[in-house]
């Protein structure tokens, strides 16, 4: 049985327009492109359903993700390396399994990479050498994806000066107060626009080809991104970043008539979704119910059969 708060209460009913709506969490990070999804999310389920979506805010993934799997919060959002770790118990969740999660949908690609201030010059990551860097806690997101970044270049953290970095909320004021020459930044997120102002220009650091497998090795599911058409800060012509899929995921026991909202909801609500912002501007609602090798909700799947989008068997 659920153990969060909402099922704990029956789910909590508050009254909406005359309807009665139940309230259910959707984990999320603070700051960030994670917070700005959710928020959307939140928003266009709770606009278009009884549900009542309600954000909770942790300083990262690895601290909800055990709140989901154990029944404690009903929905959260990951990338897809982060959930592919957490249900194989592997890599940055080694010992710690999350069996209980499933997909609900794939949402958007996460576009991201290594944003510098324009003013260091540099446009390739082997630039990063002898720069300040964020070291994140040993097997954390933020520590792999600088691993496998640097690891492109052929360095190591030895080959920079480390900064020790909390979680992503503290990289980005670091970055913001020129304590450190690099962040961890997705294309299009509305940080990066603070920063292209604060630092008087920002550039991504471009990736180069075959750095695909290097970044697939510590990040399942990575592949590179040319982004040169894209009008967001620290983007030129030959900007080549990273990326990989945004996940919503529930806890197993959510009811399949509350997923299917949820999916429901998303499926439908494109345009709502692409007007929080331009980190929507590639979702698809058609590929929400693309199958691989991570499981699906029992309520997804049916929905998205339904409608004629399930890709899987």
């Amino acid at each position: 049985m659920l153990k969060s708060l909402a099922f704990a209460a029956a789910i909590a009913v508050t009254t909406v327009s005359g309807a009665m709506a139940q309230t259910i969490g959707l984990a999320t990070t603070q700051g960030g492109a994670t917070e700005q999804i959710a928020t959307a999310i939140a928003k266009t389920v709770s606009q278009a359903t009884d549900l009542q979506v309600r954000p909770q805010m942790l300083a990262n993934t690895s601290q909800y993700i055990p709140l989901v799997n154990d029944g404690r919060v009903e929905f959260g959002i990951a990338n897809y390396p982060q959930t592919f770790y957490a249900l194989k118990g592997e890599g940055m969740s080694a010992g710690q399994p999350a069996p209980n999660l499933k997909l609900v949908a794939t949402l958007i690609p996460f576009n991201a990479g290594m944003m510098v201030p324009s003013s260091l010059g540099i446009k390739t990551l082997d630039g990063l050498k002898g720069k300040r860097v964020p070291r994140f806690p040993a097997n954390s997101l933020g520590d792999y994806i600088i691993r496998a970044s640097l690891a492109t270049a052929g360095l190591t953290y030895d080959d920079v000066t480390s900064v020790p970095t909390a979680n992503f909320p503290a990289q980005f004021q670091a970055f913001k107060d020129g304590a450190t020459d690099l962040t961890i930044a997705t294309a299009g997120a509305q940080y990066t626009f603070d920063f292209e102002t604060t630092l008087k220009g920002v550039t991504f650091l471009n990736y180069k080809e075959g750095d695909e497998k290097v970044l697939a090795a510590e990040l399942p599911g990575t592949f590179l991104k040319p982004v040169g058409s894209y009008k967001v800060p620290g983007v030129s012509e030959d900007t080549v970043i990273f990326a990989y899929d945004y996940t919503l995921f529930a806890n197993a026991e959510v009811p399949n008539e509350v997923v299917a909202k949820v999916a429901k909801a998303l499926f439908e609500g494109q345009a709502a979704l692409k007007e929080t912002g331009p980190i929507w501007n590639e979702y698809d609602p058609a590929k929400i119910g693309k199958a691989g090798v991570l499981e699906y909700h029992p309520g997804a799947i049916e929905f998205y059969k339904s409608v004629g989008i399930w890709t899987g068997e």
